[in-house]
């Protein structure tokens, strides 16, 4: 299998807003400075521990999961796919 260009990965990473997937997923998200936060859908949240950094473009829970990263780690952990197939 041909390996994916760097330069592509890096293009579609900022090309796609990492909230507008995040609201796609069902997530409300709330400004907050600079940021948005929301509940995040992978523990029990009773406030928002999820925040979009937009400038950016990365996610990172504050919560019980502190994962995070980017448009394509999104993807993966959303649909429990691989990066391949996230792409």
């Amino acid at each position: 299998m041909a390996r994916i260009p760097e330069d592509e990965i890096e293009r579609l990473k900022q090309a796609i807003a990492i909230e507008r997937l995040v609201t796609a997923y069902g997530i409300e998200l709330k400004p907050h400075g600079k940021n948005l936060v929301g509940r995040c859908p992978w523990h029990d949240d009773k406030t928002p521990s999820l925040v979009i950094t937009p400038e950016k473009n990365l996610w990172h829970c504050m919560g019980a999961c502190q994962i995070g990263g980017s448009v394509f780690d999104w993807v993966m952990k959303a649909y429990n796919i691989s990066f391949r197939h996230a792409y």
